[in-house]
């Protein structure tokens, strides 16, 4: 099993969001598995069941609004918040059609080269240790089709994006318990040590590579291929106000 992994280029949200459905519903490489990384510029974006009035201070102005096709929280993509998404054959890896199984060994493959003090928290959550408590740095979502997982997630690395948080998203309606009420200044933090956005890729290919005994490939930017064929952007839900 060979683990393709690419730094994707583009920063447009919705483009980014639209090669992941496009990717998901046109993968068919059964002996191969995929790592992407890219990075937005400011954006938002819903998990696909939730009400855009419960989740953004929608009264103050704010960047274009997004609906993914996973389910999950809401998130403020910008930069310093890391994307990844991982695409896996449910052919090479039945054991994943449990998908509690399927998010411990993932995200246990995303931590383990993360340094001690990381955990796995509220089902999806990454967390590490931080004035005692457990904050999170990490949200993590699933979509399946074609016999294909995509799991993705966010990776705070940077201190900035959190401090935007607030101004955007309102508290979740629904909040794990490990949460506890406390605010998203009081919930959040970077995903220290690593402050570079290298360090953290470099990371996570590694530990998924070993999680799954693949064999690593650096491969092109797939999205530039794949623009000429995928589906437009997806549109945003709400723009400036």
């Amino acid at each position: 099993m060979q683990l393709h992994t690419a730094l994707i280029g583009a920063r447009h949200c919705g483009l980014n969001l639209s090669f992941e459905d496009w990717f998901l519903r046109s993968v068919n490489t059964p002996d191969a598995m995929y790592l992407f990384f890219y990075e937005n510029t400011d954006a938002l974006v819903l998990g696909k069941s939730l009400e855009l009035e419960q989740e953004i201070h929608s009264h103050k102005k704010h960047p274009p609004v997004y609906r993914r096709i996973s389910g999950g929280g809401s998130v403020l993509h910008t930069a310093g918040n890391l994307n990844y998404a991982l695409f896996l054959p449910l052919a090479a890896f039945g054991e994943l059609l449990n998908v509690s199984l399927s998010y411990q060994r993932i995200l246990g493959g995303v931590i383990s080269r993360f340094p001690r003090g990381v955990s796995v928290q509220g089902y999806s959550d990454l967390n590490i240790v931080s004035r005692g408590e457990p904050r999170k740095f990490s949200g993590n979502a699933q979509c399946r089709k074609r016999g294909w997982i995509m799991h993705h997630g966010t990776l705070l690395y940077d201190k900035e994006a959190i401090r935007r948080v607030p101004w955007y998203l309102r508290p979740p309606p629904k909040q794990p318990a490990y949460r506890r009420g406390r605010r998203h200044s009081e919930f959040m933090t970077n995903v220290l040590p690593f402050y570079s956005r290298a360090a953290l890729i470099r990371a996570v290919r590694l530990g998924l590579a070993d999680a799954f005994g693949a064999e690593l490939r650096t491969i092109p930017d797939p999205l530039k291929a794949a623009r000429r064929v995928m589906n437009p952007p997806f549109h945003s839900e709400r723009n400036h106000q």
